[in-house]
């Protein structure tokens, strides 16, 4: 991962974490998605394959697992995937330990 702007190397994370972070409900809940978009759509690129404008990608809140919170390698934030394509687009790190 690039860390000057977030700009994900290819499939930074796990498509196993994503998905697991995707579908937790509780934590999804815990974090609205406007609150992301209104603090960084003005950073947020578009799919560098099909070049669908961030509004378009899919934003929600990224846990990394709990063993990578044990090992001082943990991260949360706003990921954007661009589902047709299947690609990590951006990270918005807000946590890391």
């Amino acid at each position: 991962m690039n860390e000057d702007n977030d700009i994900l190397d290819d499939d930074a994370f796990p498509w196993e974490d994503v998905e697991a972070s995707r579908n937790n409900q509780p934590v999804q809940l815990q974090h609205p998605v406007a609150v992301a978009r209104q603090h960084y759509a003005a950073r947020a690129k578009p799919c560098p394959q099909c070049h669908a404008i961030p509004d378009t990608l899919n934003w929600f809140y990224f846990e990394s697992p709990a063993d990578t919170w044990e090992h001082l390698c943990g991260c949360a934030g706003w990921l954007t995937v661009c589902n047709r394509c299947q690609l990590q687009v951006d990270f918005f790190s807000e946590i890391q330990s």
